[in-house]
């Protein structure tokens, strides 16, 4: 039995085990974070027993299933300039984007989809596995945002979605990607990107699992005459990639700040965050930050794991390495 296995591993009792999945629902503490447009998006996160649980069953069960090349997010090897860089050389791009995404996926999918997909692989799960399966990572009934369980279970239920959609594109002469509830879909001639909404809901229609659905007002048409933006990386008309004219100046901005000791913490974080992520799209703009600030200050941002708000000076504690910005 999975709770079984669970128990031994974990060193909790299975009656422990069963009373935390019965009332999963409630071990959440909830808040709120602002989307790019201003409105509160809800985070779900869940306690510290639960969230080891649903780790437990992500590495036992579903990093044992497929994942598809083309889905990007939450991934060994994949990343947001992995996937900008699949559409570098195009022309134009397409992006989709899917409405309310780890939401909606519901138990019954999950619990359906991890049975027959585990029973291929090997895995046997009984009714009482599944059951608690699923009351460990949904919450009332879906997914969340806030499960570290969510990325690598929709990665996996979207398999076949991506398989289908990929291999239209492929033939086609398409460039196909997936970042969590993003599509992107390149091409070099406007015409080739007609009709796409009705093929991804028709290939959407033939997962029986999913539930998911597109935001049509969110999609958007990109072309090189423009920066394209795709994943918060930015496709130059020269097809390079960068992090954009106006996150630049947001980093000086801040350097200048912190140089001036103006940088509460969580402002510190955020300005490591987003120098980490031009080191990793565009290192020429961090050689030109060491030339401009001093090769010392900008070390000292990317290095020092108890940069304060005045330069030189500790806080008390350490700031976390990762920024979700």
């Amino acid at each position: 039995m999975l709770i079984n296995q669970i128990a031994r591993s974990t060193q909790l009792q299975e009656t422990e085990l069963l009373r935390l999945a019965q009332n999963a629902s409630r071990h959440y503490k909830l808040y709120d974070i602002p989307k790019r447009n201003g409105e509160p998006r809800r985070i779900a996160h869940p306690s510290r027993e639960l969230k080891a649980i649903q780790r437990w069953i992500v590495k036992v069960i579903i990093q044992r299933l497929p994942i598809h090349d083309a889905a990007t997010a939450y991934r060994k090897g994949g990343g947001i300039r992995v996937n900008a860089e699949r559409h570098r050389k195009s022309l134009y791009t397409n992006r989709y984007d899917f409405a309310n995404f780890f939401p909606s996926f519901r138990r019954n999918h999950v619990q359906a989809f991890i049975q027959s997909e585990g029973k291929k692989i090997g895995i046997i799960l009984n009714e009482e596995d599944i059951e608690f399966v699923g009351n460990i990572v949904c919450r009332y009934d879906r997914l969340t945002i806030g499960a570290p369980s969510s990325p690598s279970i929709t990665n996996a239920m979207m398999f076949p979605f991506d398989q289908m959609l990929f291999n239209y594109c492929v033939e086609r002469d398409l460039i196909y990607s997936r970042y969590a509830d993003d599509i992107f879909i390149s091409a070099n001639k406007p015409d080739q990107l007609v009709n796409l909404e009705a093929k991804i809901a028709d290939v959407k229609r033939n997962v029986p699992h999913l539930s998911i659905r597109l935001n049509r007002k969110k999609t958007t048409h990109l072309s090189k005459k423009y920066h394209r933006s795709i994943t918060g990386v930015v496709i130059t008309p020269q097809h390079r990639l960068s992090i954009g004219r106006n996150r630049k100046r947001e980093i000086k901005a801040l350097i200048h700040r912190w140089i001036n000791g103006k940088l509460d913490t969580f402002e510190v974080s955020y300005m490591r965050g987003l120098l980490a992520f031009s080191r990793d799209i565009e290192p020429s703009f961090e050689e030109a930050l060491r030339a401009k600030y001093g090769q010392q200050r900008i070390e000292e941002i990317l290095r020092n794991p108890e940069l304060s708000d005045t330069p030189g000076w500790p806080t008390e504690g350490h700031i976390d390495d990762e920024f979700p910005f």
